[in-house]
């Protein structure tokens, strides 16, 4: 009974404390400069990652922090070694913890976050869970992914509701001329808009509060598909005016795999239906999970992974938000300026008003896979060839990672 309060006691150190955190890694002192390369040589050390296969794909996977791989393998184990409901039990105290540091990190309640398993679950939950029927309407970005796109018109094939796209430009001089864009698709019998924050296929930014407000003027529900901003910008949803928001841990919040993010706001949660119901619900259609808990009712989940999101929180506390978005937008910069300069054609706008992370080269269809194998093989950099060749610096890269991709983009592109 000892060992086990003092395991109880060392776990709850090493996944919210923080300062374990910063006397192991360094990452919280606050002798060096904002920007300073030095501190950022410092993060680049709390990866596992080696120089040869350097990864520059955050919009679709990141590495963990050590410290986050390593709660998860210390919790996995306690699990191995016991799967007893008795030793279990605490891991609903480590969850709970958890929701209370992200609800902290968005500005809104922990009543109003569910802990899914990914974006795409949390996007369906939104699409399936809403009340529409013949006659309404969805408007969404061309742009979303297909879980906040096809899903919509799968349903309404179901339904008899109607889906309209918005087709943005592909380089928008502005986010007036975006936000125009939107409204101008609002009618009378729009319902829901399902917007992305930012493109994974082209990098476009969205103006998203300017966007939510217009929509709410109008009485219509706002979701928005965060998957490429959660780790990478502060965010405050409340701010923001949206009804409900997605994302993923295992993207730029550079968290365990299998954790997803749905927040509503507590005036929707009892209009959405909830797309599963398992063990956890009880026995009645009236569920005893409170809020958006109620979301979370999926079957046996990796208890580890739901625990160690809280640390990784934590360790961009340690780092702090505004500093992670100003390395973000300057490691971008420096690779869409460099890969202008060397004449290489951009999908995503340059200005980072209109634009964070994600960069995107114009690179022909048929060619992008072995582009993308190319300069894995041949340069050590990781990319995707999502709507044509995508590079997506991430705080674990230092500018000769981004200097190397400029060289190798003009090599193979050039």
């Amino acid at each position: 009974m000892n060992s086990r309060r003092k395991f109880l006691n060392n776990l709850s150190v090493l996944l919210f404390s923080g300062a374990a955190t910063r006397s192991n890694t360094g990452i919280g002192q606050e002798q060096f400069a904002f920007n300073d390369d030095g501190y950022w040589d410092l993060v680049r050390a709390q990866f596992s990652f080696e120089e040869s296969t350097v990864p520059m794909n955050a919009a679709n996977l990141c590495p963990s922090f050590r410290s986050v791989s390593n709660a998860v393998s210390s919790l996995t184990q306690d699990i191995d070694k016991d799967c007893s409901f008795n030793n279990r039990s605490k891991f609903g105290i480590f969850l709970e913890e958890s929701r209370d540091i992200i609800a902290r990190q968005l500005n809104v309640d922990s009543d109003e976050i569910a802990l899914v398993r990914n974006t795409s679950e949390a996007n369906n939950i939104i699409n399936n869970g809403l009340t529409l029927s013949a006659g309404d309407e969805v408007v969404l970005w061309d742009q979303n992914h297909p879980t906040n796109n096809i899903a919509w018109s799968v349903r309404a094939e179901r339904l008899g509701f109607s889906v309209k796209r918005v087709t943005s430009p592909a380089l928008p001089k502005s986010e007036q001329e975006l936000l125009d864009l939107f409204v101008s698709h609002f009618s009378a019998n729009t319902k829901v808009v399902a917007l992305t924050y930012v493109s994974n296929t082209s990098g476009v930014k969205l103006p998203i509060k300017a966007i939510a407000s217009a929509a709410r003027a109008r009485g219509i529900y706002v979701h928005v598909d965060g998957a490429q901003v959660w780790g990478a910008m502060p965010l405050d949803l409340n701010e923001l005016g949206i009804d409900s928001f997605s994302a993923s841990s295992h993207k730029w919040l550079m968290g365990p795999k299998e954790v997803g993010l749905l927040y509503i706001n507590r005036n929707n949660i009892d209009r959405i239906w909830p797309n599963i119901i398992s063990a956890g619900w009880g026995n009645e259609s009236a569920t005893h999970l409170k809020g958006a808990r109620k979301f979370e009712s999926l079957g046996q989940r990796n208890d580890s992974a739901l625990a160690a999101v809280g640390t990784t929180v934590k360790q961009l506390e340690l780092i702090g938000l505004q500093r992670i978005e100003a390395r973000t937008v300057e490691l971008s910069q420096l690779l869409k300026e460099g890969v202008v300069e060397a004449g290489i054609e951009l999908i995503t706008p340059i200005d980072p008003i209109l634009s964070h992370g994600v960069c995107i080269m114009e690179v022909p269809s048929e060619k992008r896979s072995e582009i993308v194998d190319s300069l894995y093989q041949n340069f050590g950099i990781a990319g995707a060839p999502t709507g044509g060749l995508r590079l997506c610096p991430a705080i674990y890269n230092t500018k000769e990672h981004v200097e190397r991709a400029i060289a190798a983009v003009q090599q193979l592109l050039g």
